[in-house]
């Protein structure tokens, strides 16, 4: 016999659950910024999101709200913000008509095969951890989140903006091999901590500023950029390095 279900339980919805569905919805436009070609607007769109994805799990956190529905919502809008919303900016941004199809074009081929590559990794990753464990410290696999910022400052630097650096073939090959860490065993330790996330919104913010500058027309914008990216690899490389000697010393104790 099937146990009925309490559905006024299973449906609330919290303020974090709310505010999980407002980073889905704008995601949802940051796309449709990517179809009218505004790239600009849809980079500062995937960041809101990313600011709305720390502050769900921070409210959760404090609220003491954490629940099961919470966790499938979040992974469902992270898809659509971390995952859909950048594989459409890079493709976007990298496939050029004017080559043919990627059946004759070798970049356009690429600018279709990296964001399908990062769509399904960045899925099978949100899918592994949509009932996850909301005490881990660590992240197994990079976080979608990180990915998204890495795709949408390359895309400007390396691609839409008028930098001078255009290149395309290096770009989706980096961002490729960055894609793979999304579905690895690698552990990145998560965002706790006033200070972390003190941390984390100064980044959030230096890279809203970045995009400010550049819709002002100001060279500044680019460097800012730039230095976020490369303080966002540092993360990439250096955080598997902080998340094992944590695990580590907490062996010790």
């Amino acid at each position: 016999m099937d146990m009925p279900i309490d559905t006024k339980q299973d449906l609330s919805l919290t303020i974090p659950d709310m505010i999980t569905i407002a980073n889905a919805l704008i995601g949802f436009l940051a796309i449709t910024y990517v179809v009218d070609g505004r790239f600009l607007f849809a980079s500062v769109l995937i960041l809101v999101c990313l600011g709305l994805d720390g502050l769900d799990g921070y409210l959760a956190r404090h609220m003491d709200v954490e629940h099961e529905l919470g966790a499938y919502l979040d992974f469902f809008s992270d898809m659509v913000s971390f995952c859909f919303a950048p594989s459409i900016l890079l493709y976007s941004t990298f496939y050029d008509v004017s080559l043919g199809r990627a059946w004759h074009s070798s970049q356009n081929a690429l600018a279709t095969f990296v964001p399908f590559m990062i769509v399904f990794l960045g899925t099978m990753r949100l899918a592994r951890f949509a009932d996850k464990n909301f005490t881990n410290m660590r992240y197994t696999g990079l976080p979608t989140p990180s990915l998204a910022i890495l795709i949408i400052n390359l895309s400007y630097l390396l691609g839409w903006g008028s930098t001078g650096w255009h290149h395309p073939y290096a770009t989706l090959f980096v961002i490729l091999g960055l894609g793979f860490l999304l579905y690895s065993s690698i552990r990145y330790p998560k965002i706790r901590g006033s200070w972390a996330n003190i941390g984390a919104a100064v980044f959030l913010i230096f890279n809203l500023l970045g995009f400010f500058l550049i819709y002002l027309g100001r060279d500044q914008g680019k460097i800012l950029l730039l230095f976020m990216f490369t303080a966002l690899l540092g993360y990439v490389f250096l955080g598997p390095v902080i998340a094992n000697d944590h695990r580590e010393r907490k062996k010790e104790k």
